[in-house]
């Protein structure tokens, strides 16, 4: 009977372990998507062209572009998309939104891109905007794009608290600026998790792989299955989730990647604790 309770008492606290493993590493994916480091990312990998179509600036940035004096071909709004989509240019919009992110964390509501800072942007993609223009900028024509860029997204009023207010982030700004540390504190978390599942089977490492690695697995199995939502049945939760949906895919390729990597890890994880299995038993 002693036997018996101790093996019980022993599943559940596997049990537990492993339901807390499953949930801390669903969380630390959830963080690591919300990071504003994903920025260039999430651009890297959105249909840029088709959000911008929807909006009127698109047309009027076109326009705006095409007029300037110094542009010698026809600028068309997959170009557009093409540029900002390079790895240049959307390293540079990651920066920008790291900037805010910081100005966010610093509780600076005022902090907004300077005509300054728009032209030091526009230098630091010289190759990528001379070929957009066809045409080798001069300090001259940096100041003017940086005027232009400037009258069309009025960076001015754009500010953090702007941006804040648009977003209806004022409740998650505490949350925003922690995040780096709260991601931290759930990884070292699912350390000391795994710790104490490979000393609760320190005599069977065959069984701390498979209860280590089946809950990692289905967190991302979990986030796969969110991605095939998300990606090929964005109706299920009603047309205006698909709306939202056909603007995310960005930040849906980043699930995919998260959930196969972290699927696959736990996958690895199992896969060791079979083979340790099959050998003890020989």
């Amino acid at each position: 009977m002693d036997n018996y309770n101790a093996r019980r008492a022993g599943g559940f606290l596997s049990g537990v372990l492993s339901l807390m493993l499953f949930l801390l590493t669903c969380l630390f994916i959830v963080l690591q998507l919300v990071r504003f480091d994903n920025a260039a990312a999430i651009i890297r990998n959105t249909d840029v062209s088709e959000i911008l179509a929807d909006t009127q600036i698109s047309y009027y940035l076109v326009h705006q572009l095409n007029n300037l004096p110094f542009s010698e071909t026809e600028i068309e709004l997959s170009d557009v998309e093409d540029f900002i989509r390079s790895d240049a240019v959307s390293n540079e919009i990651g920066d920008v939104v790291d900037r805010y992110a910081r100005a966010l964390s610093r509780g600076d509501l005022d902090y907004h891109l300077t005509a300054d800072d728009i032209s030091a942007i526009t230098r630091n993609l010289e190759p990528e905007l001379q070929e957009l223009f066809d045409h080798q900028l001069t300090d001259a024509d940096h100041e003017r794009l940086a005027r232009t860029l400037d009258d069309i997204v009025d960076f001015e009023s754009f500010s953090v608290g702007e941006a804040v207010e648009e977003l209806g982030l004022d409740a998650a700004v505490p949350f925003l600026s922690i995040s780096p540390y709260l991601l931290w504190g759930v990884g070292l978390l699912c350390l000391v998790i795994l710790l104490l599942i490979f000393l609760h089977h320190r005599g069977n490492l065959a069984d701390a792989f498979g209860c280590a690695g089946k809950p990692i697995m289905y967190s991302g199995f979990l986030f796969l299955l969110i991605w095939v939502i998300v990606e090929f049945y964005p109706g299920v939760f009603g047309t205006r989730f698909e709306s939202i949906a056909e603007f995310a895919s960005g930040l849906t390729t980043l699930v995919f990647r998260y959930g196969f990597a972290i699927a696959l890890l736990g996958a690895a994880s199992v896969v060791i604790g079979v083979i340790l299995r099959r050998r003890r038993a020989y």
